[in-house]
């Protein structure tokens, strides 16, 4: 029996001296107590859970806590729990040990109780370095594996670990061990529940520990064992909690396969400890500090040897932008130089030739050359080169510097890409990044491949949130930032929220209802849901930011793009409309907090770019709402562009203000949305910004705008506030649509012929194969008849029917003379016999016999073994290509028929046989009682009778047994007939689970509705629109192919989710990813296949003939035109950028727009995948805008007279602009 653990009562032999003093915990192996050792000594003592003398189940924790202990009780180390002895005392296994002060556990409650997210890192990797070098000394010294590495088993004493508790430690044979549980599913390695241990066991579970201790999240959050099982096995850890630098670092220490971990925990821990500290400085090699010569040759577009700068002779604009690079300005983004370092234009040739509308205003020259011909600004220097990050030195760093780090030296190449954050403001700003995100997923397959561009969305909409996964190119959960408004009291009593009474409009507070919504058109509440989220807000801007100060972002996106490096300066856009509440009221205060968080981390000139809309300002428009918005958000924008005030705003009491003398933005973008308030006539509107977006921040026809833009403002600088409006529309031969087309709907296809129901052709090839699998699984009658008597045998060490035969054959000696038959030896032999075999259900109390119970246990293997088979053979052909479900459901379907068959027939055969087991018994208890009839009649009959009782006793064991056998059979093949519909209700979840993943492909959609942006797709022949042109190409697609695509993507499910029925059975987890691989797979499979032309050779191979090439250029550049001109005179210069596909069509089609537009001038540029016509005023004096005119001054006057405030805040003295 245990020992009594009662508190100050002293343990018995041979521990007496040892007094109990307290319990100090309790767990599933047994209970710890604080001892009292003699001497006085404290110690600690472990009473493991069950009775070794008992030597029975309950006994196994002891029995393993027995065999741990011989393993490690003669390790020593520093680190490791000293074992002072262990004894077995009335059967119950005490250890005596060091008692420690306590353990991380509760020292990681400490910490949360501080309000720390867990304990300081630097405190806790000292403790993770201690664990690791006590876990390696037992791996690398003894072999032996802890194998329940928990906070509560990493003890503290005196500040220092000592690990204890091996009562789970195995012995690694080799590098493998068997385990036989217990393990902490929380912690333990994925190949424990696998019944095996590696060398990497540990350092698994310390993975684990590290980051619960540091961040207070654990990697897998599975709420029972069975979840947490599979996610150990299967799951991706969740490392989001764990800064940037430890998150691959963890990742590797929790790798599936353990050989893919670290060698041992302490390179883990080292890696960890070196993982927060600064790189040291890059040393410049000679080839970064010297000026690139002029004749270097340009990057080159992928596939094509023409230069990223098409030339284009004669005229002045393209020729300045060259000059400009050859100086040294080619790694710049935008922004205007200082003007005094701008050289004064001089006459050249004008860009826009003369002969045309007289209301155009001629260029001069941008660049004159000298008399020398030397440039104008020598290379390097800080005119073309301007300094873009702060020297380290200058940085006042910061606590949350600290962290994140400061920017990188600034590089520079001959690409297209650089770093760019996208802030999305309200629902107009939230179309355009969808828009953008559409285009990127169009033409790379996915958003996450080009990670060097972030979007971040922000929006006082309640509704507004992240996409549910459906749609691959939605907004994600991580992208939206809620900045929902509260009631007002709300904002009168928050801690660390500035007074806001100090800017809002007197009462206005007041105006929000109890449940508010949207900011309603109230800019006021647009920029109070900012100051009351801003700190969220600012944690999400600056986990973008500190992306940016890794290379990696842009590595990985040339990776996907081969675009080469511009710039690793970020660029940060800040998208609105201005007719609105949410950005309306915003706008500014972001813009600012960029360029605050910008600075902060060492850029000494961010860029920040604004892209707004704004609604018409003409007479038939209304004088509503939404145009006195947009007149005072353009009048604030005109107020701080203009520089008449020195920003600066508290956002939250606990951070120092935010201030800035500079301008809001580098540069302003500016469209007109339509007279219509419907979301569809906006699209291509938006699409259009969308499109300008991407061609800006993933095409070198980006880089040529930025640059002809900045040749310009540098020519023609001036003080007053500016802004640009743009247009363009598209000839494209849409490859990147139609295969996104194509992806979509060949995912569709895949999983309605994986979820089908005609199994007509399959029907005789599953039966010949559930033939063969009928034999070799043993599933047969015969074969489970044998499985069966061979249990039969077992249980007797003999033939059965021997047996028998041994207690009936002494009745068969018995003569005459040697005794006689009677009635009480009959009946000893025929209790003999039933105990064997059990008596029919006739009588009362109906026996089954002991080889009724070793068969039943039998039956109960076989049932296990069977059910296991039949369950591997319904659901093989959802892993096989062509079969599928459809195939699973036919052989479901026959395997049931099988087994009916089978039942129906072995149910005649039963009732038989049960007749006759009843008539024998009954005649044999009939034979027994003549025997003991007396009389001459009796006597003469007697001999007849005794051979009777004789064949009766032979014939029933057998008979009996083999009734025993039959009912254990057919119930075998009864119960596997039972679990038939259980296996369809299976296949049938399967088919809802893969068609709800088939409705949600069709309701991502893709491009084939409206075009995002305005323009003409260049189709095959009888195709109306992207959808025809998809289905066009995958008709072509042979039978064989498609199945060889299949196939493959079956290994790919095999080899990530161990098949298509886990992924069905756990759909919420396992279902999205399934998604992404197919789409994925089908993007590859169909991309290899799609017609690789570029957009000029089929613009030249569908227009050539009918001769409709010219004039769709001519209609091409008209309709490119911006939708938004002041009316101002003389006409402002405008900017072309004719982007086409490099290589010789491109250059072809360079040559033809110059015939067809003989009186414009454009700069050709390349641009990949489209025919582009981009018009840009790139100039234009923002006053001069309708939307800063007396008609919207009017819709303002209006609405200030009628008591409303259209300014987001009154604590600014706003001078509107002078029109």
């Amino acid at each position: 029996m245990p020992v009594r653990l009662v508190s100050h009562e002293e343990l018995p032999h041979p521990l007496n001296g040892y007094r109990l003093i307290e319990r100090l915990g309790r767990g599933g192996f047994g209970e710890v107590w604080k001892i009292e050792a003699p001497g006085g000594m404290l110690k600690a003592a472990k009473f493991v859970f069950g009775d070794l003398d008992a030597m029975d189940e309950d006994s196994r924790p002891a029995e393993q806590e027995l065999k741990a202990l011989e393993r490690v009780k003669l390790i020593r180390h520093p680190y490791i729990l000293t074992l002072e002895q262990f004894r077995v005392i009335d059967g119950q296994l005490i250890i005596v040990m060091e008692l420690a002060d306590r353990n991380l556990w509760d020292r990681f409650r400490e910490c949360r109780g501080q309000g720390l997210p867990g304990i300081p890192r630097d405190e806790l990797l000292r403790y993770m370095e201690e664990a690791a070098e006590g876990l390696d000394l037992m791996n690398n010294h003894y072999q032996i594996q802890h194998l329940d590495v928990k906070p509560q088993n990493l003890f503290l004493l005196f500040s220092h670990i000592k690990v204890a508790d091996f009562g789970l430690a195995k012995v690694l044979e080799g590098v493998r061990a068997t385990v036989t549980g217990g393990v902490t599913p929380v912690y333990a390695a994925p190949e424990t529940f696998e019944g095996w241990v590696s060398r990497f066991s540990d350092q698994y579970s310390l993975a684990i520990v590290f980051q619960e201790l540091l961040t207070g999240a654990r990697p897998f959050t599975g709420s029972n064992t069975r979840q947490l099982l599979m996610q150990h096995i299967n799951g991706t850890p969740d490392l989001s909690a764990l800064p940037l630098a430890d998150r691959a670092i963890v990742g590797r220490a929790l790798s599936k396969r353990p050989d893919d971990r670290w060698p041992s925990c302490t390179e883990l821990v080292r890696a960890l400890k070196t993982s927060g500290l600064p790189p040291p400085p890059p040393t410049p090699t000679p080839a970064q500090t010297q000026p690139e010569p002029p004749g270097r040759p340009r990057r080159a577009v992928p596939g094509s040897g023409a230069p990223t700068m098409p030339a284009a002779a004669g005229h002045a604009l393209a020729d300045s932008i060259q000059v400009t690079r050859v100086a040294g300005g080619a790694g710049q983004l935008g922004g205007a130089a200082a003007p005094g370092l701008t050289p004064p234009p001089t006459q050249l040739p004008p860009l826009i030739k003369p002969g045309g509308s007289p209301a155009y205003t001629p260029l001069p020259a941008l660049v004159p050359p000298s008399p020398s011909g030397g440039r104008l600004v020598p290379p390097g220097s800080a005119a073309l080169n301007p300094a873009q990050t702060l020297n380290r030195p200058v940085v006042m760093p910061t606590g949350r510097m600290g962290s994140m780090g400061i920017a990188p030296p600034e590089r520079s190449g001959d690409g297209a890409l650089f770093p760019a954050l996208v802030v999305a403001l309200g629902h107009t700003g939230r179309r355009v990044v969808e828009q953008l995100k559409r285009i990127i997923t169009d033409r790379h397959g996915a958003a996450e491949r080009v990670p060097h561009v972030r979007i971040l969305h922000i929006d006082t909409d309640p509704g507004a949130g992240g996409a549910d996964g459906s749609d691959p190119a939605g907004l994600t959960v991580r992208e939206v930032v809620p900045a929902r408004l509260n009631r007002s009291t709300h904002y009168m009593q928050r801690d660390g929220l500035p007074p806001v009474e100090q800017w809002m409009p007197t009462g206005s507070l007041y105006q929000l209802p109890r449940n508010p919504g949207p900011a309603a058109g109230v800019r006021a509440f647009g920029r109070l849901a900012l100051f009351d989220h801003y700190r969220a807000v600012a944690q999400r801007v600056r986990q973008e930011i500190e992306t940016f100060l890794t290379d990696d972002p842009l590595h990985q996106a040339d990776k996907a793009t081969s675009l080469g490096l511009r710039t690793n300066r970020p660029r940060a856009y800040v998208i609105a409309g201005l007719a609105g509440g949410t950005g309306s009221g915003m706008f500014l205060d972001v813009a600012y907090l960029l360029r605050h968080e910008l600075r902060q981390v060492g850029y000494l000139r961010p860029e920040v770019v604004g892209v707004f809309f704004v609604p018409r300002a003409e007479v038939t428009s209304p004088r509503n709402a939404a145009l006195a918005n947009t007149y005072a958000a353009l009048a604030e924008l005109h107020h701080f562009q203009s520089k008449r005030t020195r920003y600066q705003t508290v956002f939250d009491k606990s951070e120092a203000p935010v201030t800035d003398g500079e301008p809001p933005f580098a540069r302003v973008m500016i469209a007109q949305l339509p007279k219509s308030a419907d979301e569809a006539a906006a699209r291509p509107i938006t699409g259009a910004t969308a499109r300008a977006l991407f061609h800006e921040l993933l095409t070198p026809t980006g880089r040529v705008a930025d640059e002809g833009r900045d040749v310009y403002c540098r020519a023609y600088p001036t003080d007053a506030p500016t802004c640009q409006t743009y247009g363009l529309f598209r000839l494209s031969w849409p490859r990147p649509e139609v295969l996104a087309a194509a992806t979509r709907r060949l995912a569709q296809r895949q999983l309605q012929r994986w979820t089908g129901k005609d199994a007509a052709h399959l029907r005789e090839h599953i039966a010949a194969w559930l033939g063969q699998q009928w034999a070799d699984r043993n599933l047969a009658f015969d074969a489970v008849v044998e499985a069966l008597q061979g249990a039969a045998r077992a249980a007797l060490r003999e033939d059965p029917e021997r047996v028998f035969d041994a207690f009936i054959d002494p009745l068969r000696t018995r003569t005459p003379s040697g005794g006689r038959m009677d009635a009480t030896s009959a009946c000893s032999v025929l209790d003999q016999l039933i105990k064997l075999v059990g008596k029919p259900d006739i009588e009362n109390d109906p026996q089954t016999g002991t080889l009724h119970a070793a068969m039943s246990r039998k039956f109960d293997e076989l049932v296990k073994e069977t059910e296991g088979h039949v369950s591997v053979m319904a659901a093989t052909f959802l892993e096989v290509p062509q079969y599928r479900l459809p195939g699973a459901e036919e052989a479901v379907r026959q395997i049931a028929e099988r087994l009916k068959v089978q039942v129906d027939a072995l149910e005649g055969v039963r009732a038989d046989l049960d007749r006759e087991v009843r008539t024998v018994y009954a005649r044999l208890f009939s034979a027994i009682g003549s025997l003991g009839g007396t009389g001459l009649g009796a006597m003469a009959s007697r001999k007849a009778n005794a051979a009777e009782v004789l064949d009766h006793l032979r014939a029933y064991p057998r008979k009996r047994l083999q009734l025993h056998t039959l009912d254990l059979a057919l119930s075998v093949f009864r119960k596997l007939l039972g679990n038939a519909p259980e296996y369809l209700r299976e296949i049938n979840f399967c088919r809802s689970t893969l068609g709800e993943m088939h409705a949600a492909l069709g309701a991502a959609g893709g491009p084939g509705g409206a075009p995002d942006a305005p323009g003409k797709l260049i189709l095959p022949d009888g195709c109306k629109g992207l959808d025809d042109a998809a289905d066009l190409f995958l008709a072509g697609i042979a039978p064989e192919d498609l199945l060889a695509f299949d196939q493959a993507l079956q290994r790919d499910i095999t080899r990530k989710f161990r098949g298509l029925g886990n992924v069905c059975l756990k759909p919420l987890e396992k279902g999205p990813p399934l998604r992404e691989l197919l789409l994925k797979k089908a993007r590859e499979f169909l991309d290899a296949k799609l017609d690789h032309s570029d957009a000029a050779a089929v613009f030249f191979r569908s227009r050539t003939e009918n001769g409709t090439a010219q004039p769709l250029l001519g209609e091409a550049f008209e309709e490119a035109s911006p939708e938004l001109i002041p009316n101002v005179f003389p006409r402002p210069y405008e900017m072309v950028v004719f982007g086409t596909p490099p290589g010789p069509d491109g250059d072809r089609l360079q040559e033809l727009a110059k015939q067809v537009l003989p009186e414009t001038e454009f700069v050709g540029a390349p641009l990949p995948d489209d025919i582009c016509f981009y018009r840009e005023y790139p100039q234009l004096k923002l006053a001069d805008l309708p939307q800063l005119g007396e008609y919207a001054r009017e819709a303002y006057q209006q609405m200030v007279a009628g008591g409303a405030f259209p300014h987001a805040r009154t604590d600014v003295p706003w001078q509107l602009p002078i029109t």
